[in-house]
């Protein structure tokens, strides 16, 4: 089955949603300051991937890849300096055991040419993939995020809480009360939410991270994900992360594993062929593999490091990775992903004014890690 071509897709345009995204956005700003009190930390934490667990030098190789694969910066073979950051999903700057096992895999690449999709960075050179390590997301529309923010910054004590856990899941799937149909309920967006607390805790160098949202792919969609290599994963000797024993279970074991050894994954795409069952404005719903396959286009290598030091997280704090540093071949598709560009630079403006941090883009990996 050939992939869907890009002007295929129509884009659905509601008239509430710039209204609704600027009280996201404003919704956002607010939480983002309020966090310097409220997380205890002395400054200001993110409002989603609040803790961070490490920043790494890498290097991203393109493959010779060919047919519909090769387009966009995976068009010709190349090789990119980068770096990747790890980090908790939540909002929150906390004991691990205090958080849930959802985790992201930010990557940056340095040097691509080409102007931002960022008006106010054409020329930065930089590229980023923002993963997760789960498949589907739970928020599809401006209001849908307005209202889930709030409801999000609840966790994980919501779910954890049998009094509070029954409500949260009924204002959750309907939107606190606005839908009134049972027809229109969220539960595409609860049941992803609630995948996201069977994600087992493990070394963070073994999971798979996915975009979860669509991208354009060229004359193509796709969504984008990273996979260890089999070699790597086999390599890994320290499986068992024990937040309980540990608060900080997840960073110290990473930063054993990239103490000890090289560590490399797989960049792999999956093209969209078939927009009924591939939604592109529906991200809690996984495209089926059987309609089309993920496909190696490229691979991102760790090599070995030293990140144990406390200037690592201070480096890694004023990362910014956003769906939105990207070229026009792989613009992000979607409301959701159309909410993310404001909201994640919005954040980023907000934060870093906040901690006194220059906000700018480094022109590559030595400026942020040795």
């Amino acid at each position: 089955m050939n992939p869907i071509r890009h002007e295929d897709y129509h884009p659905i345009e509601r008239p509430t949603y710039q209204q609704e995204l600027d009280e996201v956005v404003q919704q956002v700003a607010r939480r983002t300051h309020a966090s310097v009190e409220r997380q205890g930390v002395g400054r200001a934490v993110r409002t989603a991937h609040g803790k961070t667990y490490g920043l790494l030098k890498a290097t991203v190789t393109v493959g010779d890849n060919t047919g519909f694969y090769r387009q966009g910066i995976f068009a010709r073979p190349a090789v990119y300096d980068a770096v990747v950051r790890y980090s908790n999903g939540l909002g929150h700057h906390r004991p691990d055991h205090q958080l849930g096992a959802a985790c992201g895999m930010g990557v940056k690449l340095f040097g691509v040419p080409g102007p931002s999709l960022l008006d106010d960075e054409r020329d930065s050179g930089t590229f980023d993939l923002n993963l997760i390590n789960n498949e589907v997301f739970f928020a599809n529309t401006a209001y849908d995020y307005m209202v889930i923010e709030d409801l999000f910054a609840e966790l994980p004590e919501a779910l954890v809480n049998p009094a509070r856990r029954k409500t949260w899941m009924a204002e959750f799937l309907t939107r606190r009360g606005t839908l009134t149909d049972p027809g229109s309920w969220l539960w595409d967006e609860l049941l992803a939410m609630l995948s996201f607390t069977t994600v087992p805790r493990r070394n963070l160098l073994s999971y798979t991270y996915n975009s979860m949202g669509a991208f354009r792919y060229g004359d193509h969609i796709a969504k984008i994900r990273t996979v260890p290599t089999a070699a790597s994963l086999s390599a890994l000797t320290h499986q068992i992360v024990d937040v309980r024993a540990d608060n900080e279970a997840f960073r110290h074991t990473l930063v054993a594993e990239a103490a000890e050894r090289d560590h490399s994954f797989e960049l792999q795409v999956q093209l969209n062929t078939d927009l009924a069952r591939m939604p592109v404005d529906n991200t809690s719903v996984k495209w089926p593999e059987d309609l089309s396959p993920w496909v190696t286009v490229a691979r991102v290598d760790l090599p070995r490091q030293d990140i144990g030091g406390d200037d690592n997280l201070a480096a890694a704090d004023t990362t910014s990775i956003t769906p939105w540093r990207s070229r026009e071949e792989h613009r992000p598709l979607g409301e959701i992903q159309r909410v993310r560009q404001e909201v994640y630079r919005r954040s980023s403006i907000e934060r870093h004014r906040a901690n006194g941090q220059d906000r700018r883009e480094p022109a590559g990996s030595a400026e942020l890690v040795g």
